[in-house]
């Protein structure tokens, strides 16, 4: 009681406490996961019915470093959602506009024998929380060797494998090249993260992806 007879608090200075812890508060809000997207290695996969090619991306919470540490934050809740579209027009085709992502850190919606798929696993689209630091990898597309086209591929394309080699329905990509787009939708903020060309050439040696700077 002796220290507020002899700093009286004015009615001014509880005002002014009351808008900076409102400032305060507001701006924590307003800070997002610094989230970058850059293209990562291929997945050869040499399975019972051929030989496989998947293209990857990596999807980065970049870290930040000295002062600037107490902006970190972890990007939760996070779905990657893939746009295929029409080179050079740029529209999208038909039924791949709105493709979920694979985590490939995630759990393959097969059953523990590995011998059928989990319908259940591949029907649903967990949700990741990427913390600073982290970097993990969705797919995109695939190619099987001495095909002249490739699929998108995510969780549900686990369904065709063993009968169709991951060839879902109405997924067929024939063009030689076409674009990506890629989006993130997380608690913390929902925006485009990058744009890619995918070349789709005859052999899984030429089917390649790159990035579009912005």
């Amino acid at each position: 009681m002796e220290y507020f007879r002899l700093f009286p608090i004015s009615p001014f200075d509880v005002l002014i406490g009351f808008i900076l812890a409102l400032v305060l508060y507001y701006f924590d809000k307003r800070i997002e996961p610094l989230l970058e997207i850059r293209i990562a290695e291929p997945s050869l996969l040499p399975l019972q019915q051929g030989k496989f090619k998947s293209l990857n991306l990596e999807i980065t919470n970049k870290k930040r470093e000295g002062i600037w540490k107490i902006l970190n934050r972890p990007a939760t809740q996070v779905r990657i959602i893939l746009s295929f579209q029409d080179y050079p027009s740029k529209i999208e085709m038909n039924g791949m506009d709105r493709i979920i992502a694979r985590w490939n850190s995630s759990r393959e919606p097969v059953t523990p024998n590995y011998q059928d798929v989990d319908i259940g696993l591949a029907l649903t689209n967990p949700r990741e929380v990427v913390v600073p630091g982290e970097r993990t990898t969705i797919s995109v597309a695939i190619k099987k060797e001495g095909w002249t086209f490739c699929y998108p591929f995510n969780n549900e394309s686990y369904i065709y494998q063993k009968k169709d080699d991951f060839k879902r329905p109405g997924w067929e990509i024939t063009d030689d090249k076409f674009y990506v787009r890629v989006y993130i939708e997380c608690a913390e903020l929902q925006k485009q993260l990058g744009e890619f060309i995918v070349l789709n050439k005859t052999g899984i040696e030429q089917f390649k992806i790159s990035q579009i700077k912005t």
